[in-house]
């Protein structure tokens, strides 16, 4: 294909299905610029062998070059199976390294930034040193890590769990080690909501659950995308459209209100759902309903308006947008397809196990800290 054919098809697309989520960005010009970005990564992914992979919440046209688009742990677990021996994680940097633990040595795995540039407010806000002093303080207590951590905040944890299973994981946890402190890090709407739906589902002892809430260098327990997105933008979203049903992320900062809102029956349980990335996609194709307000980042509306284009998609909030997703752009996945950085690897204990050691090329990851983040995502994977 000719890069001004792409472009053209590019110029659709994304002017259909995220003109205004990204309001001006697909210009003519800029859908070529794209195009020929995107043939020669093509070409390049080709050469190398590598799977390319993109998050839900990256740009349009990540999507469309990525061989697989998805939330974190999915394409950390798919990469696994496939058993590629490179992956380019189009993405913020921890969910990079999530894939390297998982497929240790067989797989090469390469980001397209340095880990503050790929950052994450759930990574700045996480104090390492509270959680090591809870941990303390209470030498029996369980530690429930949600896998958008970094790898060492894994490595303290007993379980990992996504914002899907976090609920099963309490239970779990629970039932293997009665009578146990849970502690849930780093989120906080994420722990809030899903404290209850295990109190409410399984019987947990809520008294006995702990929610990671420090502020750790000026920065909230929380996703700051979805923190954003407000206490109350969710029922108003409501009060606009009512024939439209609400998804939420449990990271979001109305998911508690909204939580809360359902059990009093301010909000009909059958309009407000609390729902993972992936169950979005199959809540979405399952529902009859015909439009739907998303409370989560916008790169999500637009995997979701482009595989139903027959169903209509809006944001509750436009400014749910992460800046460190969208630091990745096609020119710098061509540029580490064609200078093989910056690459993650694993080092023999070669650097402090909080802070990876990088350069222009590699970040290190410590063996030894790997190994531990390891046995809870395993541990997690065992719960069915």
């Amino acid at each position: 294909m000719h890069a001004r054919e792409l472009a053209s098809q590019w110029h659709t697309l994304f002017n259909t299905h995220a003109e205004n989520l990204y309001p001006g960005r697909y210009t003519a010009a800029k859908c070529l610029e794209l195009a020929e970005l995107a043939l020669a990564i093509r070409a390049r992914a080709r050469e190398k062998n590598a799977l390319v992979v993109a998050h839900n919440y990256v740009f349009p046209e990540l999507h469309e070059v990525a061989a697989l688009v998805g939330d974190s742990l999915g394409l950390s677990l798919e990469v696994a199976r496939r058993r590629v021996p490179r992956v380019d994680f189009q993405s913020v940097y921890f969910m990079g390294a999530t894939a390297k633990i998982i497929t240790g040595d067989a797989t090469r795995v390469f980001v397209p930034d340095r880990p503050q540039v790929l950052g994450c407010s759930l990574v700045f806000g996480t104090s390492h040193r509270w959680i090591e002093k809870w941990k303390e303080a209470n030498p029996q207590g369980i530690v429930i890590s949600y896998v958008n951590s970094d790898v060492y905040t894994k490595s303290l944890s007993d379980y990992i769990c996504t914002s899907r299973n976090t609920h099963l994981i309490i239970a779990e946890a629970a039932r293997q080690f009665p009578g146990r402190r849970i502690l849930l890090a780093p989120d906080k709407f994420l722990g809030a909501v899903m404290r209850q739906k295990a109190v409410v589902e399984f019987g947990v002892d809520p008294d006995l659950i702990d929610i990671y809430t420090y502020h750790h260098q000026g920065w909230n327990a929380c996703c700051y995308v979805h923190e954003k997105i407000g206490d109350d933008a969710a029922e108003r979203a409501l009060d606009e459209d009512p024939d439209a049903e609400l998804i939420i992320h449990p990271e979001c900062g109305c998911a508690s209100t909204c939580l809360l809102k359902l059990e009093q029956g301010i909000i009909p349980r059958e309009r407000a759902y609390f729902l993972s990335t992936s169950q979005m996609l199959d809540r979405a194709r399952q529902s009859n309903a015909q439009r739907f307000l998303i409370a989560t980042e916008l790169g999500m509306i637009y995997r979701l308006r482009k595989e139903l284009p027959e169903k209509t998609f809006d944001a509750v909030s436009a400014q749910a947008t992460c800046q460190y997703m969208k630091a990745c752009t096609l020119e710098k996945l061509l540029a580490e397809l064609e200078g093989d950085r910056l690459e993650i690897i694993l080092c023999d204990d070669c650097c402090d196990p909080r802070n990876p050691l990088q350069n222009d090329r590699v970040v290190h990851i410590p063996r030894s800290v790997a190994q531990r983040a390891k046995v809870g995502i395993d541990r997690m994977l065992a719960i069915k």
